[in-house]
C-alpha cells in the first residue's frame, strides 16, 4: 500500500469561522472570530493542510484573512493551498426557489488539485450544508456562528479532524453527528 497523501481541509469563513459586518463604502472589515480560531488552525495544520473557499467577496476575505492573523498570528492567507472566493461559486436555485451561491465539489477534481490531493482526502467545512449539495461526502458540518463568546465549536471540531486525519477516504465516513463520536476529557 503506498503511503497516504496529507490531506486537505477547505474551510469557509463567514458564520463558520468568523462573523462579520458588512461594511460600508471605506470601511474595514470588520469581524469578531469565533472563540479558538487560533488554536484550531494550529491544531488542524499538524495534520492537514489548508485552503479557503468562500461565498464573499475576494475583499471581504482578504480584509478578514488580515484580522484573523492580526489578532491570532495564525497567516492563513499566506499558508493556504489556494483562497476561493465567490468567483469560484455558482449560483444555484434551490427548493424554495431562491438563487443563492453554492460551492461545487466538482472543482476539487481540478487535475492541478487532484495532482497534490486525491479526492478522498479532501475535507470541507461549512455551516450551510447546501454549499456542498452536490459533494456531501467532502462536508464535515458546524454550528453557524453569529458571535457566541461561550462557543466551544471549534474545539471539539479540531479533535474531530485530527482524529480521523488518516482516513484513506473521508468520502467513505458518516460525518454526520461528529460531535455525539467524540471523547474529550473534561468537556
Amino acid at each position: 500500500m503506498s503511503e497516504l497523501s496529507r490531506p486537505l481541509l477547505v474551510l469557509d469563513l463567514d458564520e463558520t469561522l468568523w462573523y462579520g459586518v458588512e461594511p460600508a463604502d471605506g470601511e474595514v472589515v470588520r469581524v469578531r472570530l469565533r472563540p479558538g480560531l487560533g488554536q484550531f488552525l494550529e491544531e488542524v495544520a499538524q495534520d492537514y493542510d489548508l485552503a479557503v473557499w468562500t461565498a464573499a467577496s475576494g475583499d471581504w476575505m482578504r480584509g478578514g484573512l488580515a484580522v484573523l492573523h492580526a489578532e491570532t498570528g495564525f497567516d492563513l492567507a499566506d499558508r493556504a493551498v489556494f483562497l476561493w472566493d465567490r468567483d469560484r461559486c455558482s449560483w444555484r436555485r434551490g427548493e424554495d426557489g431562491d438563487l443563492s451561491w453554492r460551492k461545487p465539489a466538482r472543482k476539487f477534481r481540478a487535475g492541478w488539485l487532484r495532482a497534490l490531493y486525491p479526492r478522498g482526502r479532501i475535507l470541507a467545512v461549512d455551516d450551510v450544508p447546501g454549499n456542498y449539495v452536490c459533494g456531501y461526502g467532502h462536508l464535515v458540518r458546524v454550528t453557524p456562528w453569529t458571535g457566541d463568546a461561550s462557543d466551544t465549536e471549534l474545539r471539539y471540531l479540531a479533535a474531530y479532524l485530527r482524529s480521523i486525519a488518516t482516513v484513506q477516504d473521508f468520502r467513505t465516513l458518516e460525518k454526520r453527528g461528529w460531535r455525539s463520536r467524540l471523547q474529550l476529557s473534561g468537556s
